[in-house]
């Protein structure tokens, strides 16, 4: 399998410094993305997300649908694809930003999933700098190689993953029903009302 430089698949920037408002959201105000928004999640989902206060240029540097947001602190780098349209998020200090170059040659969304798999995690790892809080660097990020393979391979393999993700789902809401219906003869047994 061919092996690639991330640098000559995407630009990879570093997010800002900002900080979270005290009010509710608005219509038109501005969304924070931080590390705690792409820990357990694939996608940036910006109902989730805070306001705030944005001190910087008038031009602000928000996300683009398709770019893909890494953790680059702490022992766990998390990648999350962004694909909103209508808000307008911008990527903390401690995220960097992938912008893959040609959508032709490596989908945004694989670009995520291999930045999740476990071996590019572990490889990741390796990469790691820092005492007491790890980070990744954008210029290790740029020389990390990932496996390139075919769009054909890479939307096989983003398929899966979804069928994965869709059976996580189904068994999760089945334990969830399993637990309630037990609950519910506990309960009657409790009651007495069953013997």
């Amino acid at each position: 399998m061919k092996t690639v430089p991330i640098s000559q698949l995407a630009d990879i920037r570093t997010g800002f410094t900002f900080r979270e408002a005290s009010s509710g959201k608005q219509s038109g105000e501005i969304l924070g993305l931080q590390i705690r928004d792409v820990r357990n999640v694939k996608v940036v989902d910006p109902d989730h997300l805070s306001v705030i206060n944005w001190q910087g240029s008038d031009q602000l540097p928000t996300l683009v649908p398709g770019e893909v947001v890494l953790a680059a602190k702490g022992s766990y780098n998390r990648a999350a694809l962004f694909l909103d349209q209508q808000h307008q998020v911008i990527p903390s200090s401690q995220l960097l930003v992938l912008s893959v170059r040609d959508k032709w040659s490596i989908s945004p969304g694989f670009l995520c999933w291999v930045l999740n798999y476990p071996e590019t995690q572990r490889r990741m790892a390796e990469f790691q700098s820092g005492t007491s809080i790890f980070s990744i660097s954008k210029k290790a990020l740029q020389a990390l190689t990932i496996p390139l393979p075919s769009r054909q391979v890479q939307d096989q393999i983003l398929r899966l993953d979804a069928l994965l993700d869709e059976e996580r789902r189904v068994t999760k809401a089945l334990i969830e029903n399993r637990e309630t219906q037990v609950l519910g003869v506990v309960q009657q047994l409790l009651s007495g009302a069953v013997e």
